[in-house]
């Protein structure tokens, strides 16, 4: 589910060539992981093929093999992201997403609960939602968190995290526990403020914009 640039084709991967090799071993092989890895070819052309953010996971990444990065350390960034979905109530082809990464030497899984539990009750005032186990390639184990949108009726899909993967920590050269979550800024501003229709946030109506005050 990705957009792929059409021009330029490949970007230069000479720079994180360090890193590169790592993450060659870490999916062929397991590398330093103790996994085994994909068990398949590491294509690196393929790899330097230039595409639209599709999430916020490549920001972290860029953050753990910053030098600057401390441990324990905790570090978020907003970006847009792009994916070819089919738009409708609650689902754009661009959105805004908050990436962030904790890291620490004696983080667990129920840590990461505990901050989607705070993130839904200080951001959205919302006492209303649920954890589901999921499924993302860079963490293990993976949750989908769900808060509940009164106008629509329905659960939503707002905070997906996990905790990264040794795969992608040891390929980066980092030995300690990571949380990772990405949080669709847009979905939370749509339950605090009860928009029913995503598709309002990039609304042309000037009235309805001044009220909704965005």
């Amino acid at each position: 589910d990705l957009y792929f640039t059409k021009e330029p084709k490949y970007g230069n991967l000479d720079k994180y060539k360090k890193f590169v090799d790592e993450v060659k071993k870490s999916h062929e092989s397991g590398g330093k992981s103790g996994s085994t890895g994909w068990q398949t070819k590491f294509d690196e052309k393929e790899s330097s093929r230039l595409v639209l953010r599709s999430q916020g996971t490549a920001m972290s990444a860029r953050m753990l093999m910053n030098p600057a990065l401390k441990n324990p350390g905790a570090y978020f960034a907003v970006g847009r992201v792009f994916r070819p979905d089919k738009v409708d109530a609650t689902h754009l082809t661009e959105f805004n997403q908050m990436e962030g990464i904790v890291l620490g030497d004696k983080l667990n899984f129920r840590h990461l609960l505990g901050l989607f539990e705070e993130f839904a009750k200080k951001i959205v005032g919302s006492d209303k939602i649920k954890f589901m186990p999921a499924y993302f390639p860079f963490t293990e184990p993976s949750v989908q968190t769900m808060i509940f949108h009164p106008k629509l009726n329905k659960w939503i899909e707002v905070m997906p995290g996990g905790m990264f993967r040794p795969e992608l920590t040891e390929a980066l050269g980092i030995k300690v526990p990571v949380l990772a979550w990405g949080i669709g800024v847009d979905r939370l501003f749509m339950i605090k403020e009860s928009i029913a229709d995503i598709r309002q946030l990039f609304s042309q109506d000037l009235d309805w914009l001044r009220e909704a005050k965005i």
